[in-house]
C-alpha cells in the first residue's frame, strides 16, 4: 500500500530523528531565546517572552510572561507561516506539517483565536476577536498545564519562526529557540 505525503514524510522523519538518537548525539539543550525578524516597520512587535521551566518539561506546568506591542490594528483576515525544525545531531532538520505541528500554514489565524482565547487567554485581558485594537498586551505568570505526552522521538531542541501577514501587508515576525525535556 502507498503512503500519503503526509504520512511518508512523517515516517521518514521519525525514523530518522530515531536513528539519530540512537547514534547518542549530545544535545547542549538550548534556553529560550526569541528575536523579531521582521522590519522594525511591523505592526507587532513582541516585547518580552519567558518560559519557565526552561528547558520547557513536558508534561508539566509551564508558567508563561510576556507582551506585544501592535501599533495599529490587527485586521480579521490573518494568515500564519510556521518554519519549525528539530535538532538531529549536529543538524536542524525541518519538521513536515503533520495534522496541524510542524512547519505549517494557517489561513484562519483569527478564527484559531476567537476558539482557544475565551478559554485560554481572555482572563489575562486579551481580546478575543479581531480587528485587534493597537495597544500593548501583556500576560504575567500565566500558567499552562501540558498533559499530554510527548513520545521520546520529539523531545529535544527547536528552533520556529513564525511569520504572520494579512492583505493589508506584513505584521510580524518572531524566532524562537527552546528545548523540550521529559
Amino acid at each position: 500500500m502507498i503512503l500519503n505525503n503526509h504520512s511518508f514524510l512523517m515516517y521518514i522523519s521519525l525514523f530518522f530523528v530515531s536513528a539519530v538518537n540512537a547514534l547518542s548525539f549530545r544535545t547542549s539543550n538550548y534556553r529560550l531565546s526569541w528575536t523579531n525578524c521582521g522590519p522594525i516597520s511591523d505592526p507587532a512587535q513582541l516585547k518580552s517572552l519567558t518560559i519557565n521551566p526552561d528547558p520547557i518539561r513536558i508534561p508539566g506546568n509551564i508558567t508563561i510572561s510576556g507582551s506585544v506591542d501592535i501599533a495599529s490594528q490587527i485586521p480579521t483576515d490573518v494568515h500564519a507561516s510556521v518554519y519549525l525544525q528539530r535538532k538531529v545531531g549536529p543538524f536542524f532538520v525541518k519538521v513536515p506539517c503533520v495534522e496541524n505541528f510542524g512547519s505549517c500554514s494557517y489561513d484562519n489565524v483569527c478564527d484559531l483565536w476567537a476558539t482557544y482565547c475565551p478559554k485560554y487567554a481572555s482572563k489575562y485581558g486579551l481580546p478575543c476577536e479581531c480587528p485587534i485594537p493597537a495597544n500593548t498586551y501583556s500576560v504575567s505568570n500565566a500558567d499552562v498545564l501540558i498533559d499530554k505526552h510527548v513520545p521520546q522521538e520529539l523531545l529535544g531542541e527547536y528552533r520556529a519562526t513564525v511569520d504572520i501577514t494579512s492583505s493589508e501587508g506584513h505584521l510580524a515576525c518572531v524566532d524562537i529557540d527552546l528545548t523540550i525535556k521529559r
